[in-house]
């Protein structure tokens, strides 16, 4: 698989979560590492969440509901591009389908 190809499943199986998880009220945060969270606040943005992203070689998409953090997604890139979620938080298995379909489709 070519370098953009990669970039652009890791991309759609990114976008497809993100979708998923503001539709099941959740809200997002994103930590690289760094000194600070990359959103000012939790975002149901999909376009601030998504341009937050991909600054870094992996980083957690930190879910909160209610106000209050309910999990977490792992994602690790430069690998296949399909096994770009490395691990979550078992509590949002709900949310993952979808997710898990587009990574299926391109193993």
């Amino acid at each position: 698989m070519s370098v953009n190809m990669r970039r652009m499943v890791e991309k759609r199986i990114a976008r497809r979560l993100i979708l998923d998880a503001i539709q099941a009220g959740y809200s997002i945060n994103i930590n690289n590492g760094g000194d600070s969270w990359e959103l000012p606040t939790p975002s149901v943005k999909v376009t601030d969440i998504l341009k937050a992203m991909f600054a870094t070689d992996d980083e957690h998409l930190i879910f909160y509901k209610d106000g209050k953090r309910a999990g977490w997604v792992w994602f690790v890139y430069g690998n296949d591009g399909w096994d770009v979620i490395s691990d979550y938080s078992m509590n949002l298995e709900h949310i993952m389908a979808g997710a898990n379909k587009v990574s299926e489709h391109y193993q």
